[in-house]
């Protein structure tokens, strides 16, 4: 009658700290085009030492950075065998013969088949069939359609309205903004590619006037079990004109309706002094949450709310991805709040932007980094390994049963603990019991995902964990 997943509760906290090579809260900007000196090897032996291979050109210099700082080196293909690298960053896709080809000791930033959140479209299909199967526990995905596939239903839907309503169009497989317009009448409705249209928020929670959206970074180190963690850090991008709904609203001001940053950081009063949010266009999470707390909002429950829709999105995924040990993903999940504080599924980003073109932007993604790298803790390439390969892994299109794990746990200085209670279950509408696990600052639950009677059962109160680590029981 119900989903179940089991959920660990883990810390990682997103303030800055002092990384071997450098301190955080001392540096300066560093604008994405720059480009840093490659740092070349000494004649020394490469064993102890960890290498990161980068195949493309756009990789984030912040990546290279965070990296350099952690006392790795690049992989160069002209001095190094294949298997001296033990990460492989990049922000395109992988095929199947990348982790086929992987050793052991070696980790690639992306899964297979994860595009079927990443992808507007497939968001789409995956959501409406999991509403199909339990309800409205899913129905935090604004109405969507696929077009031209569904142009049909939507024509119907449309056709029904009483009303004129806004609808907003984006093509499926494009990321930034670009190509994203709004339309009250379907004269308006052209394009030239598939694109999905959907219903439009018309009721979003303002600041100062304002429309916003959050940007959540969810690590997932491995599906086969499946474990996720939500950063406790994250960006509010907001919207730099004033938010207005009615039927004289200019629909064409996207620095009124869109809250990406990369249109915004081109809007005329960018650097204004603006209403509550002063200048810029975003906000660390953090002072989201304080805000949340000075207007005697549930900033708790609020977080709590938008960490349930996260959990129930990757576990579309859990049959699907493939059992390998070898690949994880740095998602960003986009959540928008209505005025009557639910919160909305915008869009999965399969490599969200990690560009530093701000001290905020710095501020929040180089620990998010370093962070991700002690939490994979990966290790440089054991000496036996170098006489030896590894076979294929199987890549079913179904879940397996997960191999074993033949990583150790990360062990770090900061509170990353990911262990899991499978004996405690809550219940909806209560907090996540916590454990009493007495190393680090960390807590441990299980959460069982409501049953589907209504949208508000979709969001359990309760205090709002740091970081959830997702372990299905069964297939959805």
């Amino acid at each position: 009658g119900g989903l179940e997943c089991r959920t660990s509760i883990s810390v990682s906290r997103g303030e800055l700290h002092r990384a071997p090579g450098g301190d955080w809260s001392a540096m300066a900007v560093v604008p994405s085009s720059q480009a840093y000196e490659r740092r070349d090897d000494d004649e020394e032996s490469t064993e102890g030492k960890l290498y990161f291979k980068f195949s493309e050109t756009r990789v984030p210099c912040v990546v290279r950075k965070v990296l350099e700082e952690n006392g790795w080196r690049e992989w160069d293909p002209e001095r190094h065998p294949e298997s001296l690298w033990s990460l492989h960053w990049k922000s395109g896709r992988f095929k199947l013969s990348d982790w086929d080809r992987c050793l052991p000791h070696q980790r690639i930033n992306h899964c297979p088949k994860t595009s079927n959140i990443t992808k507007k479209d497939n968001l789409h299909r995956n959501m409406k069939r999991l509403a199909g199967s339990y309800g409205a526990v899913y129905n935090f995905v604004p109405t969507t359609y696929v077009l031209p596939n569904e142009y049909v239903n939507f024509m119907r839907e449309y056709a029904e309205q009483s009303e004129p309503q806004i609808w907003i169009c984006k093509p499926s497989d494009s990321s930034r903004g670009r190509g994203i317009f709004l339309i009250r009448d379907m004269s308006e409705l052209i394009y030239d590619q598939q694109y999905i249209i959907q219903r439009y928020i018309k009721d979003p929670l303002l600041i100062g006037g304002f429309k916003f959206d959050l940007r959540l970074y969810v690590l997932v180190p491995t599906f086969q079990p499946m474990r996720a963690y939500m950063y406790e850090e994250g960006l509010v991008r907001f919207a730099t004109e004033k938010y207005t709904c009615d039927h004289s609203t200019d629909l064409s001001n996207v620095y009124s309706h869109l809250t990406n940053s990369s249109i915004n950081k081109y809007s005329p009063s960018l650097n204004e002094n603006k209403a509550t949010i002063g200048p810029g266009c975003k906000w660390p999470l953090s002072r989201l949450v304080r805000y949340f707390e000075s207007m005697n909002m549930d900033a708790a429950t609020i977080m709590q709310r938008i960490k349930n829709i996260i959990v129930l999105t990757l576990l579309a995924l859990w049959p699907k991805v493939p059992a390998q040990e070898s690949g994880f993903e740095l998602l960003g999940f986009d959540v928008m709040l209505d005025s009557q504080l639910d919160p909305w599924l915008i869009e999965v980003n399969a490599s969200p932007a990690l560009a530093t073109d701000t001290t905020l932007d710095l501020q929040v993604k180089a620990p998010l980094l370093a962070d991700t790298l002690k939490v994979l803790g990966m290790r440089p390439q054991p000496v036996e390994e170098k006489k030896r390969g590894r076979k294929p892994l199987s890549h079913s299109s179904g879940a397996t049963a997960p191999a074993t794990n033949r990583r150790q746990s990360p062990s770090t200085d900061r509170p990353l603990s990911n262990t899991s209670s499978s004996s405690s279950r809550s219940t909806p509408g209560s907090a996540p019991p916590r454990s009493s696990s007495s190393s680090t600052a960390s807590s441990a639950s299980t959460v069982r995902a409501p049953h589907a009677s209504g949208r508000a059962a979709a969001h359990p109160k309760g205090g709002a964990p740091a970081h959830a680590g997702v372990s299905p029981s069964s297939s959805p």
